[in-house]
């Protein structure tokens, strides 16, 4: 009789869990204990930049790689060391085999020429508008 009773529970049980939406739905506006309405939120959220920005981003670099290709090489390849790659100036004047004070003058003179041709570059913008 035990066996019986015990079958009927567990077909009963198994019943029950396949009944049971497979998911569980939250309403976004459900202001329950059990699900805070901005945790759902932001576990919602898109995270990835959007289209915009990133659009922006591609056209900043793009700039940035012709303005340097404008600059004169030795300058450029300091530039590159030290701003695109986020070397210290000590590793950068150990890769150039030059002092740091030159890694110094070299970048603040890279740095003044990129910024001369963006300048130039919005200047002419301006007046074309």
């Amino acid at each position: 009789m035990s066996t019986w009773v015990t079958t009927i529970l567990i077909n009963s049980a198994r019943m029950k869990l396949r009944r049971r939406p497979r998911k569980v739905h939250v309403a976004l506006s459900d202001q329950s204990q059990d699900h805070d309405n901005e945790q759902v939120l932001e576990m919602l959220r898109d995270h990835r930049p959007n289209p915009e920005d990133v659009s922006q981003r591609n056209e900043l670099a793009e700039r940035a790689e012709r303005f340097t290709t404008l600059i004169s090489p030795t300058p450029r390849r300091t530039l590159q060391l030290r701003d695109v790659h986020g070397l210290s100036i000590r590793d950068t004047a150990r890769i150039l085999g030059v002092p740091n004070g030159t890694v110094k003058a070299q970048t603040a003179r890279a740095r003044a020429k990129l910024r001369l041709l963006v300048q130039n570059s919005v200047g002419r913008k301006r007046r074309r508008i």
